[in-house]
């Protein structure tokens, strides 16, 4: 049975905004979808387009910035951020635009809708201290990947942590699906004591699957709120790309940037921990319902199966 579409509607991370400086190109393929990113020379604005030419199929990562401009690498012609193409008399050729952002020191483009875009500033992620938390290749669907990270069941038994209490389960929006939980570390080594000393209540997390593609992970240790805020790129051979942001939540004062930037080391180990377990994964949804995360597994699933294409 599908489990959703191979390319869901979203935002996809490309990067931290300063891989594209002005002036540049950037080329990325989503999927299968190519295109190709640019930054105004004089207003510095990242401009998304499909990757070939609608004159004459020319790859436009071989152009060049012109201006605010993208220049057709093949024949020169100018393209505007409009996607309009300039001289073009009678408005014939028109370049598809995808929408593009810079948020939170990330590059992000929108695949698919653009009137269905949600605003990214809906995350709630403002005035926070972030950093890019880097790459991971992983030969396995987005589908595996996402339903691993709101697996609950796997959260208590491969990453040492106990279940205070039952999980909740709810959709704060037709394409969100967020489970919360409170936990606490249950093995004994001294990252392990350290969080126990620092949140002697547990830790308060939540986990948004954002239209399928996107996760949101927040956790309150003590006084301290960070997330990790992690996109999944299908690749074009079935696998699939995870970037990531990391952050505390607060002023991007000295002691919180430090502190995001341990946030990252910690999230690049607790992805680690997956590497050897998620091998040769082929995820489904669980045929029967014997524990709670047997039953959020099969809303995830459900979840999947009703987000729209890109």
């Amino acid at each position: 049975m599908s489990l959703g579409p191979d390319l869901p509607r979203n935002w996809y991370l490309l990067g931290p905004s300063k891989v594209l400086p002005r002036g540049h190109i950037l080329s990325q393929s989503i999927g299968g979808r190519s295109i190709v990113i640019y930054r105004g020379q004089d207003d510095g604005r990242p401009v998304a387009f499909t990757a070939q030419c609608a004159h004459m199929g020319c790859h436009l990562g071989k152009g060049a910035v012109v201006g605010n401009s993208l220049r057709c690498g093949l024949h020169h012609r100018l393209i505007n951020a409009d996607g309009r193409f300039e001289r073009d008399r009678n408005g014939d050729l028109q370049q598809e635009t995808f929408l593009v952002e810079d948020f939170m020191g990330g590059l992000f483009v929108h695949l698919g809708d653009k009137a269905a875009a949600r605003p990214l500033v809906e995350l709630g992620l403002q005035e926070t201290a972030s950093c890019y938390a880097g790459e991971h290749a992983f030969p396995l669907t987005w589908q595996s990947l996402v339903a691993n990270g709101l697996d609950i069941d796997h959260l208590s038994a491969v990453h040492d942590r106990t279940l205070l209490g039952e999980p909740l389960i709810d959709w704060p929006h037709p394409d969100e699906f967020r489970l919360r939980y409170v936990t606490r570390p249950s093995a004994r080594k001294v990252p392990d004591r350290v969080i126990n000393w620092l949140a002697p209540d547990g830790i308060h997390g939540s986990i948004r699957g954002i239209s399928g593609t996107m996760m949101l992970v927040e956790s309150r240790v003590g006084s301290r709120d960070t997330f990790i805020l992690m996109s999944f790129c299908p690749d074009d051979a079935g696998g699939t790309l995870i970037r990531g942001l990391v952050g505390i939540k607060g002023s991007a004062s000295l002691t919180n940037r430090i502190s995001a930037r341990v946030a990252r080391a910690l999230f690049k180990a607790f992805l680690h921990k997956d590497l050897h377990v998620l091998e040769g994964l082929r995820w489904h949804e669980p045929a029967f319902e014997h524990s709670f995360g047997d039953r959020a597994m099969r809303d995830v699933a459900s979840f999947f199966r009703g987000l729209p294409r890109a």
